[in-house]
């Protein structure tokens, strides 16, 4: 069985991280705000995705892929990827943001992004011109 954690914040109602470990988080902020609806909703889009990966072991799958949309189906929910809660009322947090460039365009990255690429060599390139995405000099 999958770990159980109501510990997330943010925009995100809910998360599935599989592995050796899986782990179910829900946002109880958006919980606690909208309670008949994300009920309806959330935890069955999670548990779609651990039954999924139980299913499907080795990632063979897209996260709302065909398999997913089916079994959300067959659990009488609809298929849709993200959740429509007012989020007034809920604390969220604004991260930093950083300019790269490419060959066409100006990017800027949040600040796990940025420190994905200045701390562990992670590249991201532009989905225009293909370009390796490289930080702008600070003026």
């Amino acid at each position: 069985m999958p770990e159980v954690r109501f510990d997330l914040h943010g925009q995100a109602a809910g998360q599935y991280r599989g592995g050796s470990h899986p782990c179910i988080r829900y946002n109880m902020e958006i919980a606690a705000a909208q309670f008949d609806a994300y009920c309806h909703r959330t935890p069955p889009h999670e548990v779609a995705h651990y039954v999924i990966d139980r299913l499907y072991p080795g990632n063979r799958t897209r996260p709302h892929g065909r398999e997913w949309r089916e079994l959300m189906q067959a659990f009488g929910r609809e298929p849709s990827r993200c959740h429509q809660y007012s989020l007034k009322s809920v604390q969220l947090r604004k991260q930093r943001r950083f300019a790269y460039a490419c060959a066409c365009r100006q990017h800027h990255l949040s600040a796990t992004r940025h420190n994905r690429v200045a701390h562990h060599g992670m590249k991201y390139r532009c989905t225009a011109c293909g370009e390796v995405l490289q930080q702008a000099s600070r003026k």
